[in-house]
């Protein structure tokens, strides 16, 4: 099939692909898709695209939209908020840089500070923890699953008897069937141990599954059927209020922000929540994101 073209080269890599490193850097930008369509933007600039507001806030905490000399606006990739006051999360300006322009703009007039959370706390800490908790998972399952086609540990006692024996555990792992080669006498000696339970498998799936719903409460989504035994739909729900206050925080910063932003400039950006908190439940829709928005034929200088 066509799709062994696009694979040939996936392939070269595969068996390192579900070591811990690889897995962690999966998982990084797995988790990080679905924070990424939880809100919605309209009428922003042209020159601004949605996904660099949400991933530079993400990652920063906060992310700087500054005017540049040409009057557009962009969103700034890197930058530093700078300027004494009488509180340590109030700035006068700030300090940015991009691929291509970098300066210095003060705070409401040249330049708007749109946060992430009201205490600017960047989402990029929350994932790498959980990433690497589903990593382990992930890892843990996989070991779990092989281990259970082993029913026995070899014990080498030379090099090329160990190398003889990684080559058939390679053989199991990829399913195939290999000879153990036998190259001295009691160079190679294999332990039974006992049979496992199939049961343990469950339980990490379980735990696999468990730790992605907890990163998705965090951030505000409930997982579905998330029922369990002897649970009536009133605890199931009891809550849903909490998950609303996680992403609240995020959705009125964004809009109050933004709001200031238009006064000040006459465009009309609005910041919508994708996730509908109804009496029925949490209904989830994550639509891609917009490449940009709409531009307000009005702008101030």
């Amino acid at each position: 099939m066509y799709i062994d073209d696009y694979l040939k080269n996936w392939y070269k890599w595969r068996k390192k692909s579900l070591t811990f490193v690889p897995s962690y850097k999966y998982w990084v930008n797995t988790l990080l898709e679905y924070p990424m369509r939880l809100f919605n933007y309209k009428g922003l600039p042209k020159t601004i695209p949605q996904q660099e507001v949400d991933v530079i806030s993400f990652f920063r905490g906060y992310v700087p939209v500054v005017k540049l000399s040409n009057g557009s606006w962009i969103a700034a990739v890197e930058s530093s908020l700078e300027g004494v006051t009488d509180y340590y999360d109030v700035f006068n300006n700030v300090t940015f840089s991009t691929p291509l322009h970098f300066g210095k703009r003060e705070i409401d007039r040249s330049a708007f500070i749109i946060r992430n959370t009201s205490l600017m706390n960047p989402l990029m800490p929350k994932v790498e923890r959980y990433a690497a908790l589903m990593a382990h998972a992930e890892i843990s399952l996989v070991a779990e699953m092989v281990n259970l086609r082993e029913m026995d540990v070899i014990e080498a006692m030379t090099e090329n008897a160990a190398r003889s024996a990684e080559l058939q555990s390679e053989a199991r792992y990829n399913g195939e069937t290999k000879i153990l080669v036998n190259e001295g006498f009691a160079m190679l000696r294999h332990n039974f141990v006992p049979s496992k339970s199939q049961g343990e498998n469950s339980k990490i799936w379980d735990l696999r599954s468990n730790i992605l719903a907890a990163y998705l409460e965090e951030i505000g989504i409930k997982k579905s059927n998330d029922k369990r035994e002897r649970q009536i739909v009133s605890e199931v729900s009891a809550d849903d209020p909490m998950l609303k206050l996680n992403i609240s925080d995020m959705l009125e910063v964004r809009q109050k922000d933004w709001d200031k932003f238009n006064k000040a400039t006459g465009y009309n950006v609005e910041v919508t929540c994708n996730i509908d908190y109804s009496e029925e439940g949490n209904e989830v829709d994550l639509p891609n994101p917009e490449e940009g928005g709409k531009e307000d034929e009005k702008e101030t200088e």
